[in-house]
């Protein structure tokens, strides 16, 4: 056999050796994050850090490593083993603006993510909001339905709305929003709701472009329904007898 044959032969085994490793050494890490723990186990062990990141110069996200977030504006928080706490984002809050009541599942009743999770009743209005996760409801934020005003002062924090015992975490945190695209996605919305703005709208602006808490308050029956649909992924229901 010809020497450069040889070396050819053998380069190219070396090749095929080094592609079989390599192979080998990404298969480990895939395996391990497959069958590894419960995705909310891994994620609560980050740093809990209380301070909030402005989006826009009109709403918030926090920075919390562990916060996840449904395009209907509800977020997600993993506190460990299976158990997850919900609520709603700073943008829906102050969208709607002062709540009258809430309409939160029961304890033991089960909740699905992308389907109705609780009502809110901004008025005369009431407003179906979907889940983030799966799962059965554990508790629910007694405080929040005394005091439907926690959730504009702390909507990440003491406004937290129902815990949930989650089915299963890892595939419902890829419908979910974090970190960088969650800011991004947050960005969008404040955007529409600037794209949005008509001669009524812009009533409830205060000067400079920023939105007054209950941004839609005074928008008519058509309009809420507009932004229901776009922003919260629902329909509004109207009260009886309320104009439309």
């Amino acid at each position: 056999m010809i020497p450069n044959d040889i070396f050819a032969m053998y380069a190219a085994k070396t090749a095929g050796y080094l592609i079989a490793v390599a192979s080998l050494l990404l298969f480990v890490p895939f395996w391990r994050f497959v069958n590894g723990p419960p995705l909310a186990e891994e994620i609560a062990l980050a740093p809990v850090r209380r301070w909030l990141n402005q989006v826009a110069d009109w709403f918030v996200l926090p920075e919390y490593v562990n916060y996840y977030f449904h395009p209907g504006h509800a977020w997600a928080r993993f506190d460990g083993g299976q158990l997850v706490t919900v609520g709603m984002d700073d943008f829906a809050q102050k969208l709607v603006g002062d709540l009258s009541a809430f309409s939160l599942p029961a304890p033991g009743s089960r909740v699905e993510q992308g389907e109705r999770g609780w009502s809110l009743a901004p008025g005369a209005k009431s407003i179906d909001m979907l889940s983030p996760v799966d799962g059965t409801v554990v508790a629910v934020n007694e405080r929040v339905m005394a005091s439907p005003e926690l959730v504009r002062r702390d909507p990440y924090g003491d406004g937290w709305l129902f815990k949930v015992r989650a089915a299963r975490p890892r595939a419902n945190l890829n419908q979910l929003l974090s970190g960088t695209l969650a800011k991004r996605w947050m960005e969008g919305a404040a955007e529409a709701i600037q794209g949005m703005i008509s001669p009524e709208l812009g009533r409830v602006l205060q000067d400079g472009g920023m939105p007054v808490h209950g941004i839609a308050q005074s928008l008519d029956a058509e309009k809420w329904d507009e932004l229901c649909r776009r922003f919260f992924l629902t329909e509004v229901r109207h009260a009886p007898g309320e104009t439309l």
